[in-house]
């Protein structure tokens, strides 16, 4: 009965799944040709930028406002400082930075393909998510970062201040493998509330807006200073191209009930008759990089076989191999030999009585400074 009701609630898994509300889908594309210029404006509090290059239409402009502290603007300035600091970009100083470290010349080094989506699992409430996959075309350095910039196109504060190309809110908790030839799938989800704190709301104004994967980087024998080694630019679809707004369908809170209730129901049927572990992973409290790892063998026992963790990541001592009997619980820490600014990924090995070996990837984002209370180590 049970594998009845399982596969009842699979047949029914496109109604919910419709319900989830995908308003907007499209492709990242290809990229930039590497002929056009990636140029990013300091402007100064006046809104003005004296000292910046000039441009043109073939250019892919961006701009960073700094000073919503100093005059009450409605702007973000969070990310922004935080570029221009990375870049040594003063306070009162209006500049261009030409290509991410002012190279004439810009590389493509990464090929990422893929789609993104603006979805609403809740009335009004959007969010960014990217399914994408990452296959660097050659070695990549430690320091190479994925960034998605929201960029609104023409774009009033509460003063009345006007900017075009104003980056909202920039993300690059993304992950991947920095080898040639080596594809990660990568997936990102931007947040309503992290939007809306940037002042996107897409609730109210779905035109206008630019997604920008920009991707920092260099070579794994250059000396250079990272710069844009690939670079995406896609305008998000108004609601009439492309997909368009799903109609309505049974009211949204009881599809969300459903789609609980058959995540629940599929699982603990997998879990149950299949007897594979639940494996759950959280950072430990302090500022030395540990984790805390916790096996719930279910109905078969779990033989713990080692650990490895993913470059730049690596583990101080090992993992003491153990048997976790079917019913029982199995914590154990694993320490690292130091922080480092890409997330963890970690592969555990496992052996599951009469099933054979399996790998359980854990994958961690980065705890903050605050939380470590370190500053972060480089390579």
């Amino acid at each position: 009965m049970r594998r009845i009701a399982a596969l009842l609630l699979i047949l029914l898994l496109p109604l919910a799944s419709a319900a989830t509300s995908v308003h907007i889908e499209w492709d990242v594309g290809q990229p930039i040709d590497t002929e056009r210029r990636y140029i990013e404006h300091f402007p100064s509090s006046t809104v003005t930028c004296p000292d910046c290059m000039a441009t043109t239409d073939d250019d892919i402009v961006v701009q960073w406002w700094r000073y919503s502290d100093q005059t009450g603007s409605t702007w973000p300035d969070d990310d922004a400082n935080l570029r221009a600091g990375n870049m040594g970009v003063e306070l009162n100083e209006s500049r261009s930075i030409l290509n991410g470290n002012n190279s004439e010349q810009r590389q493509h080094l990464i090929d990422v393909e893929g789609t993104f989506s603006i979805r609403s699992d809740l009335e009004e409430q959007y969010y960014l998510f990217a399914d994408l996959t990452v296959a660097p075309l050659v070695d990549l350095r430690n320091d190479v970062i994925m960034q998605f910039l929201f960029v609104e196109e023409n774009s009033e504060d509460n003063h009345g201040r006007e900017l075009s190309y104003l980056v909202r809110d920039l993300s690059s908790e993304a992950g991947f493998y920095r080898t040639a030839g080596n594809v990660s799938n990568v997936n990102v989800t931007v947040s309503y509330e992290h939007l809306f704190a940037a002042g996107v709301d897409l609730s109210e104004e779905r035109y206008g807006w630019k997604v920008l994967i920009v991707v920092m980087g260099a070579e794994a024998d250059s000396i250079d200073p990272p710069g844009a080694i690939a670079v995406y630019e896609t305008s998000v679809p108004t609601s009439s191209e492309n997909v368009g707004l799903l109609d309505y369908l049974p009211p949204l809170a009881f599809l969300a009930v459903a789609l609980v209730i058959l995540f629940t129901v599929v699982r603990s049927s997998f879990n149950q008759e299949h007897g594979l572990p639940e494996v759950r992973a959280r950072w430990k409290d302090g500022k030395d990089p540990a984790i805390v790892i916790e096996v719930d063998a279910k109905r078969r026992d779990v033989a713990i076989q080692g650990c490895e963790a993913t470059e730049p990541w690596s583990m101080r001592g090992g993992v003491k191999r153990s048997t976790i009997d079917s019913g029982s619980r199995l914590t154990f820490d694993v320490r690292f030999k130091k922080w480092h600014r890409e997330p963890l990924v970690l592969r555990l090995k496992m052996e599951v009585d009469t099933l054979g070996g399996w790998t359980q990837n854990i994958r961690l984002p980065l705890r903050n400074k605050s939380e470590r209370s370190v500053e972060d180590e480089h390579d």
